[in-house]
């Protein structure tokens, strides 16, 4: 694993359906705000972690409904980009999707981490790009390829922030 200092930039995006939306039967859009996301979209929000400043973005395979959601969850703030499947026409885990994202925010691909849901569309199709995956294991499966993981597994955003925080960015 290989550690940076502050004198670098970095980028952090976030999968959407699963790791910061989650299901939700008691409003129109039927998605809301997992309750793990309010700290790291608070970082996001103020575009730092450790008081580096960091790039945005969401890096979904819903499409570009993905931004009317953003809006009305009122988050859409909170990211410099958004890449969703229907902007690059691919999908993750393409490596192109993680190198369209990196380009946008004019980041060194390996200066950049992605966190989501799914362990091989995220984790380790982020990884394969040559970003930082991170894995938020939503489930009790844990599947075998989750040993070729760089990063250790979380079970919730926050502990996937503790660590880019101690580990990732200094």
């Amino acid at each position: 694993m290989e550690i940076h200092n502050n004198s670098e930039s970095y980028a952090v995006f976030l999968d959407a359906s699963g790791t910061i939306l989650g299901g939700c039967s008691t409003n129109a859009l039927g998605v809301q705000i997992l309750p793990d996301a309010k700290n790291i979209l608070a970082a996001f929000r103020n575009r730092k972690i450790n008081n580096i400043p960091i790039k945005t973005g969401i890096i979904t395979n819903w499409g570009n409904r993905i931004n009317a959601m953003l809006r009305a969850l009122n988050i859409d703030n909170c990211f410099d980009i958004i890449v969703s499947s229907d902007t690059v026409l691919k999908g993750k885990p393409d490596p192109t999707v993680f190198q369209h994202a990196c380009l946008l925010v004019d980041i060194n691909i390996k200066n950049a981490i992605h966190i989501g849901d799914s362990l091989h569309d995220d984790a380790l199709g982020a990884q394969h790009a040559g970003m930082h995956g991170i894995w938020i294991k939503r489930s009790q499966y844990t599947h075998k390829d989750a040993d070729l993981l760089k990063h250790p597994i979380f079970n919730n955003l926050d502990d996937a922030l503790g660590y880019i925080s101690d580990v990732v960015i200094l």
